[in-house]
């Protein structure tokens, strides 16, 4: 064993059992909020806390314990150092360890070391700690020393040439301690121990630590922290991809399994490990399924081997579950996605092996933002995968800008890159600039009050975390008027202030999806059909490339009624699955939809379009009347009305609004025009007034505005002679109303 004496910090705690461990991360935190200097005070309060302190006596001395860092740490500080105290103190620790012969220290060897130092006595000043300790659960003598033949027992042949053993990696330096999960770890040793069916199976979303669980019991077994019957056992995983390479014949991939399963059953100690199990069950054999499977229930069946699968629900029905002879030889473990502050605590004391491999140092401030920012922008993915994930990616970014601390600036240009979205949505309070969001509606498409104000509050409460069910996505709208009153302006609105782009918004011409084939152009060709694994599915590219944007599906009413059926279901539900089974969220997209000319004229008079009485009432009259009426009178399914969160209704516009609206295309179109020719361009003040005018004479709406400007504008100022002026310059335009007509001139 090595010498306590020669190790640095990082090499002693790896010497530590995962609770002394987790005690010693803790005494961190607490070092943070008491004082800065973490004691043998803080680590020996952290460990009291962390063990079972079911007596009168444990808890007062855990109350005393605590008082007395309360008086002597009493201020916070915003960076830690670790004293030359609490170093002695864990030298000692992992001392007493070896003494006894066990190859890490466990809780009761740090309290046993920390009783003894200066501080922790003078602090205390109790006689019975002693007495104390030997009702501490994790006695040493629990635990039998690593074996020292594990270096005399390589891996050799076929388990060396198609398995890797998964505690080597899991302890090497350049992997971080599994923390948590004892539920998990438990019933999985619980399994492994049993007589009948003692091979566990995993079932859980991607992201979730199945094979890091496995990971962390094969790091117990090699440590001897299990119960007698499994110690001297090592997990092994089997490679998929060694175990397929350069097979030319048939039945090669078999005669490998054999061979290895042989080697298994000789070995004695083997526990076998199948990450994704489901992918090596339909390989071999002439017909290309089956084969595999069946040597692995032979040898399962006469219990001639322990192995340990993992997979996903979806493929655990697809490939296991319907041969019931396989699964029956399996446990099945369900593998649950930890909450936040699990999740949170999982992170904290995992971070010093990242500190350590980019050299910067990570608050628990960082922490609690990594993990809530991931929880709202990437709802598709698993903790803690996602929230690791973007702990490493923003450590890297801080290592190449050669900071020493990780910050909040590098985590949010991190989850910036990775989403999409813009900065200033992620760095700015939530509920702050949510305030905002019926102002710039408003501004967006003027003479819309009511619908802005409507729009806002559902996205409001959704993006605030307040609605019954997050999984939904962020609004479900409806929008009712005729043309050129500002739905699609709304929606684009929508998507900029949301998403950060007018490009968030994708549009759906749901006329062009009438007949019930066109299913498979919404989510992709079936099993068998041209196009099929081609990514063909238009919604399902969409929320996978965009899986924050607006969806927006006009002429919803025209559309296929079993697609509607889909749709409404896929957004109450908050996801769908597409034709090659893939599931896809749709809980981070907001969903627009509107009807065609048709379905908007079988509207009631006082749906939506009147100068009646903006009050609650009038909306819920209107929505149950949207409802009635869905099948005959509007074309939607029931399921579809039922997902709605909101039907918002768009008023006539009026002379002012109209106005307002021309004014503000009308510099768009200036602009266009400039950035087209080398011009300048000046626009008549009583432009839109002119046109406005004209719109409501030929009884028109904003949206023939585009040919009404093609005719009096576009096509004049193609036939204006601009001169190539000197670098620089350019030719004056002038758009001006004279005699009724526009004039286009070039001055």
């Amino acid at each position: 064993m090595p010498d306590p004496d020669a190790m640095n910090k990082e090499g002693l705690l790896k010497c530590l059992s995962p609770d002394a461990l987790a005690a010693f991360d803790r005494a961190r935190q607490l070092a943070r909020t008491n004082g800065g200097a973490l004691s043998p005070l803080h680590l020996f309060v952290a460990a009291l806390e962390t063990v079972s302190t079911q007596t009168d006596e444990n808890k007062n001395l855990f109350e005393t314990a605590r008082q007395a860092l309360t008086s002597r740490f009493p201020l916070p500080a915003q960076s830690i150092t670790v004293t030359k105290e609490t170093q002695s103190l864990l030298v000692e620790s992992v001392r007493l360890a070896h003494e006894e012969g066990c190859s890490i220290a466990t809780l009761q060897h740090l309290l046993r070391a920390a009783v003894n130092q200066p501080l922790v006595k003078e602090s205390l000043g109790i006689e019975k700690i002693a007495e104390m300790l030997s009702t501490i659960p994790l006695s040493a003598t629990d635990f039998q020393p690593i074996a020292q033949s594990r270096a005399t027992r390589p891996l050799a042949g076929a388990l060396n040439e198609f398995c890797t053993d998964m505690a080597e990696e899991a302890i090497s330096a350049a992997a971080h301690p599994f923390i948590g999960r004892e539920r998990e770890i438990t019933a999985i040793l619980e399994t492994l121990c049993r007589k009948l069916k003692n091979n566990p199976l995993l079932i859980g979303k991607p992201g979730v630590g199945k094979t890091a669980l496995v990971s962390a019991v094969s790091v117990r077994l090699c440590r001897g922290e299990v119960p007698n019957r499994l110690r001297g056992k090592r997990i092994l995983e089997v490679s998929r991809l060694r175990l397929l390479a350069d097979a030319k014949f048939a039945g090669e991939i078999e005669e490998r399994l054999k061979t290895l399963l042989e080697e298994v059953r000789h070995a004695g100690d083997v526990i076998l490990f199948f990450d994704e199990i489901h992918t090596l069950l339909g390989a071999g054999g002439s017909s290309g399924v089956g084969d595999v499977a069946n040597l692995l229930k032979s040898s399962l069946s006469r219990g001639e081997i322990t192995c340990i699968g993992a997979t996903t629900l979806a493929e655990y029905f697809k490939y296991i579950a319907r041969d019931e002879a396989l699964a029956r030889r399996f446990s099945t473990i369900t593998i649950e996605e930890p909450s936040l502050d699990e999740t949170r605590r999982i992170l904290a004391q995992a971070r010093s092996a990242f500190e350590t491999y980019h050299s910067v140092k990570i608050d628990d401030d960082v922490i609690t933002m990594i993990v809530e920012l991931t929880d709202r922008y990437l709802h598709s993915r698993c903790f803690p995968d996602k929230a690791f994930d973007l702990m490493d990616k923003a450590a890297a970014k801080a290592t190449l800008a050669g900071l020493d601390l990780l910050t909040r600036e590098c985590v949010t240009e991190t989850l910036s890159e990775t989403t999409g979205l813009p900065l200033e949505i992620m760095d700015e309070d939530p509920a702050q600039r949510l305030e905002r969001l019926e102002e710039v509606l408003n501004s967006a498409v003027p003479g819309q009050a009511r619908a802005a104000r409507d729009v806002a509050r559902v996205v409001r409460i959704a993006k605030l975390g307040l609605e019954l069910r997050p999984e939904q996505p962020d609004g479900v709208f409806l929008f009712l008027g005729p043309e050129g009153v500002g739905k699609h302006e709304m929606a684009t609105a929508l998507a900029k202030f949301l998403y950060g782009s007018a490009q968030k918004m994708i549009d759906f011409d749901m006329s062009q999806f009438t007949e019930q084939w066109s299913m498979s152009r919404m989510i992709g060709a079936e099993p068998g059909y041209v196009g099929y694994g081609d990514r063909s599915g238009l919604l399902s590219k969409a929320v996978e490339d965009n899986p924050h944007a607006v969806l927006y599906f006009r002429n919803l009413d025209l559309a296929n009624q079993v697609l509607q059926q889909f749709l409404g279901e896929a957004f109450e539900r908050g996801k769908f699955t597409d034709a090659e089974g893939r599931k896809l969220s749709l809980s981070n997209t907001t969903v627009v939809m509107s009807l065609s000319r048709s379905g908007e004229s079988h509207k009631s008079g006082q749906m939506g379009f009147s100068a009646r009485s903006e009050d609650e009432e009038d909306r819920r009259v209107a929505s149950s009347r949207l409802s009635r009426e869905s099948r005959t009178g509007w074309g939607l399914a029931d399921s579809l009305v039922a997902a709605i969160d909101e039907v918002v209704e768009f008023q006539v516009l009026d002379r002012e609004a109209t106005e307002k609206i021309l004014a503000e295309r009308l510099e768009s179109l200036k602009a266009r025009l400039e950035s087209a020719q080398p011009v300048r361009v000046s626009l008549a003040p009583d432009l839109a007034g002119f046109f406005a005018e004209r719109l409501a004479s030929e009884r028109k709406s904003l949206a023939h505005l585009e040919r009404l400007w093609q005719e009096t504008i576009v096509i004049p100022f193609t036939q204006l002679r601009i001169s190539h002026t000197p670098q620089g310059a350019r030719t004056q335009v002038s758009i001006s109303v004279e005699c009724g007509q526009v004039k286009v001139t070039a001055l």
